[in-house]
């Protein structure tokens, strides 16, 4: 348990370790040249895109095909130029997004799946150290205890199945993520705040608000990277984290 503990102290620490200032968050790796279409705006942009999945896309333009019916054959069109679109978010509630694999939109998702990730690392490890069930099987062996005793959580028996908490879920957060995305303005997309999801105002201050902001996408980030682990972890050895680690003292 010892060890468990220091690995969240280690994981909120290092990731906590966010830089106060703008011009920290510009920098690039090393020994790599920033593409033009990371600027350093974003959080945490450090220039590394070796794909290019973020560039914008490029369109070709074609002059007029020839059209003359007294010519024996037309000329197709020669290409004059090229356009290139800047993702932005325009006033279409079902698709904001001018380009579906634009930067905007990977920096929405990057985001938005950080967050659940981070949500299912902790309860992955929550489950198990509550529990002692590995957090891919904890669903299995509820199911199997609803259907001799009932539901419950933490002990309390509850007034609705299981499927039909399910199903509540689906509706309730369905329904928060079509209001989301109805929300034309880029930033309060991700970053609602309010009294809703910010009640204790603590990203009032511009500074404050970067330094979370820079934080969150760090964590967001180790955390995805953690969740896959564990689903290794568990489809390779059968075990969950915690049970995992302490194979080693043995």
């Amino acid at each position: 348990m010892i060890i468990i503990i220091g690995i969240i102290l280690l994981f909120f620490i290092f990731s906590n370790i966010a830089p106060t200032c703008a011009a920290k968050a510009k920098a690039t790796i090393r020994h790599k040249k920033r593409p033009w279409w990371l600027d350093g705006s974003l959080p945490w942009d450090r220039g590394f895109d070796p794909f290019g999945l973020g560039k914008p896309a490029e369109y070709l333009q074609f002059d007029y095909d020839g059209l003359d019916q007294n010519l024996a054959k037309n000329v197709a069109g020669d290409i004059i130029g090229t356009r290139t679109e800047t993702a932005k978010v325009n006033p279409t509630p079902l698709q904001p997004h001018t380009e579906v694999f634009g930067l905007l939109r990977f920096r929405e998702c990057e985001l938005i799946q950080g967050r659940w990730a981070m949500l299912g690392a902790l309860g992955a490890l929550a489950v198990e150290g509550l529990t002692g069930v590995a957090w891919q099987r904890k669903g299995q062996l509820s199911y199997i205890v609803e259907l001799i005793e009932g539901s419950s959580y933490l002990g309390l028996p509850l007034p609705f199945s299981i499927t039909t908490l399910i199903w509540i879920e689906v509706l309730v957060i369905g329904y928060i993520e079509f209001q989301r995305n109805a929300e034309l303005d880029p930033e309060k997309r991700l970053y609602p705040g309010g009294k809703f999801f910010d009640p204790l105002g603590l990203a009032a201050d511009p500074d404050e608000f970067e330094r979370l902001q820079l934080a969150e996408i760090k964590q967001a980030r180790l955390a995805m990277v953690v969740f896959l682990l564990f689903g290794i972890q568990a489809a390779v050895t059968g075990k969950g984290p915690i049970s995992f680690l302490l194979t080693f003292n043995k």
